[in-house]
């Protein structure tokens, strides 16, 4: 039985009781985290309030059947999952699964929340594991992956997410094995994402990326559920996702080793800084180091950081990273967030406006981080990176291998909820302290809903 096969065999015979309960513990933190971000970004994010409007416009007055998260209306549930979707992965603070360097979760909450309002008889258990099952499927595909892919014209974090859009979808329709093969083929002949984005500074695309999957994992279910057929094989078929996509050049072991006993997805990081993953162990590294040594910015006389083939392009070029004057290269660029960090001792949200990017303190101090990239550090090496400090209090270094905010060193319940606090405060509409407070303990009891209408009704 191939990928395809087995991971669709997978997820139609999975239910609720077949899952651990810290699997489930941590994906109710996933929602959570989800949310939260998502409110951010209806106001923040770059291009999310058109997205939405342009949901809005092609909906054409099309029934209300799911929530526009953080704006108060009701669209189709592909429309919805669209813009939900576009808000998601926009501020790059959503939860990421550090081994396979994707969001499992990005579109795939998106498009199941959207669909499962529009059934309108849903439970929490029910959301619940095909949100779980949805995550595991992107993991899945992305982890036997041997090939960077961006220098082909591919950036395939959103494309992996789309499988697992498409896998929490059809859970929800109820779709058997076969249909959700059909899905996964017709998924790959909609699912595309150029790594052109990485050559344009000013696009839009990094940020709204995941409408696409979401919408087209709804599309491509509907398809299936009314048994169009697919292809036999859409994964590992000659012509099929690992031969385009990966040239085939793919450890098919890897998407299938011990299946429903180990679960990947209980394995993510919540980002601490709303920022590209790449930057988290150079910030870690950093405030590690001033806080031990009691440290301020003005200490700090050069910083030299050290780091893998997988964040070298948050370094180059230099001097264009040293000074972004763009959210995405800002939160792509290692100088800025370590200066930044230095300065104001942490980083959120409101970092990486046009007003902050202008700061003279945090580009001095940018003008003084260099780099040394070490070859050696492949896969299996991506949160490795090691910093010195050059300071009038003397030399200091760090070396970190996973940053905080991993599972390794994860992030306080404290702090956890003061990010989402942080985030639900940019929203759109504004939720009082009250309604939001009774939004975390619903999304904590959400296994307990026969109906997760009473959960939508907060959003």
């Amino acid at each position: 039985m191939g990928i395809a096969h087995s991971l669709a065999a997978f997820i139609a015979g999975t239910n609720f009781e077949d899952i651990p309960d810290y699997v489930i513990e941590n994906q109710k933190k996933s929602v959570m985290d989800a949310i939260g971000v998502t409110l951010g970004a209806s106001t923040l994010g770059d291009g999310c309030r058109e997205m939405v409007k342009i949901a809005r416009r092609l909906a054409a007055g099309g029934r209300g059947e799911a929530v526009v998260i953080g704006f108060g209306e009701r669209l189709p549930a592909s429309w919805a999952a669209f813009a939900n979707a576009s808000m998601a992965h926009s501020l790059d603070f959503g939860d990421t699964h550090q081994k396979s360097t994707i969001h499992s979760n990005s579109s795939s909450f998106p498009a199941a929340l959207a669909v499962a309002e529009s059934m309108g008889s849903v439970n929490g258990k029910k959301l619940l594991t095909a949100l779980v099952l949805g995550s595991e499927t992107a993991i899945r595909i992305a982890l036997p992956a041997n090939r960077n892919t961006i220098e082909d014209g591919f950036y395939i974090p959103t494309i992996y997410s789309s499988y697992g859009a498409t896998a929490a979808v059809a859970k929800l329709m109820g779709l058997n094995e076969q249909q959700i093969v059909s899905a996964f083929s017709f998924n790959l002949c909609q699912s595309m994402c150029s790594s052109e984005l990485t050559n344009n500074k000013k696009t839009a695309v990094r940020s709204v990326r995941e409408a696409f999957a979401a919408r087209n994992a709804i599309v491509s279910c509907c398809m299936a559920q009314e048994n169009m057929a697919g292809f036999d094989d859409p994964l590992e078929g000659r012509l099929g996702f690992y031969h385009t996509f990966l040239k085939g050049e793919y450890m098919a072991a890897r998407a299938t080793e011990e299946l429903g006993k180990h679960w990947e997805c209980e394995e993510l990081t919540y980002k601490v800084w709303p920022c590209c993953f790449g930057n988290h162990s150079p910030i870690t590294a950093l405030l590690e180091l001033m806080r031990k040594h009691e440290l301020i910015a003005g200490d700090i006389q050069r910083m030299h950081i050290s780091v893998g083939a997988q964040n070298i392009a948050l370094l180059e070029p230099l001097e264009q990273r040293r000074r972004p004057d763009t959210a995405i290269v800002a939160k792509f660029s290692i100088p800025y967030n370590l200066a930044y960090a230095a300065v104001y001792g942490n980083l959120t949200i409101d970092s990486y406006s046009e007003e902050a990017m202008r700061d003279e303190k945090v580009r001095a101090l940018a003008k003084k981080v260099d780099y040394t990239y070490r070859e050696d550090w492949q896969r299996g090496r991506e949160t490795w990176a090691e910093l010195k400090l050059e300071t009038s209090k003397g030399n200091f270094e760090s070396f970190v291998t996973m940053p905080l905010g991993t599972p390794e060193k994860p992030m306080s319940a404290e702090d956890f909820e003061k990010k989402f606090d942080s985030c639900a405060s940019k929203a759109v509409k504004q939720k009082s302290a009250g309604e939001l407070q009774k939004l975390k303990q619903t999304i904590m009891g959400l296994e307990k809903l026969d109906n997760i209408a009473e959960f939508t009704a907060l959003l």
